[in-house]
């Protein structure tokens, strides 16, 4: 049952789902009306989810279920993941490797291994202030309140920064 994320409560469950590229104007509007076709089908244990999508900067595929309709089941979301696997092959995108790192520098969003962001920071190209992506939020309330970019420091990536000197 598809609906807008705007009408979804904030203790909705999402999955965000970063492509390692920025999808083009046409693959964008090709990969929502596919999403949208799924989500309007999608259920768990043969009842509705109340679902919606959005993608963001071109580039990540955010999906809502509201819980308080129906809560999608394990099987249900292994079934949505298995759609968004499908669309990563399609669009020759990996929406699934959670060794990168999505930041943004100048408006711009960059993808870089762990290891590239490390090499970054002890270079002073990005540090705690950097805005990153926290692509492993769980619910929609917590996306809304701004903790989805949010600056490097505040978030799981200040592992990824150089500690400072204890003199």
């Amino acid at each position: 049952m598809l609906t807008t994320i705007q009408n979804l409560p904030d203790n909705s469950r999402i999955w965000i789902f970063p492509a390692d590229r920025k999808l083009s104007p046409a693959e964008s509007s090709e990969l929502l009306a596919l999403l949208d076709s799924y989500l309007t089908g999608w259920e768990a244990h043969h009842v509705p989810v109340s679902a919606s999508r959005e993608l963001k900067y071109d580039q990540f595929v955010i999906i809502a279920a509201d819980p308080q309709v129906t809560a999608p089941s394990g099987c249900s979301i292994d079934d949505m993941t298995r759609a968004i696997k499908s669309l990563s092959q399609k669009f020759g995108v990996d929406f699934f490797n959670p060794m990168k790192v999505f930041y943004r520098v100048r408006g711009e969003v960059n993808v870089v291994s762990r290891a590239e962001f490390k090499t970054l920071a002890a270079n002073s190209e990005v540090d705690a202030s950097t805005i990153v992506f926290d692509n492993s939020l769980v619910t929609l309330g917590s996306y809304r309140s701004g903790k989805w970019e949010i600056a490097a420091g505040q978030s799981w990536h200040k592992a990824l920064l150089p500690q400072a000197v204890v003199v």
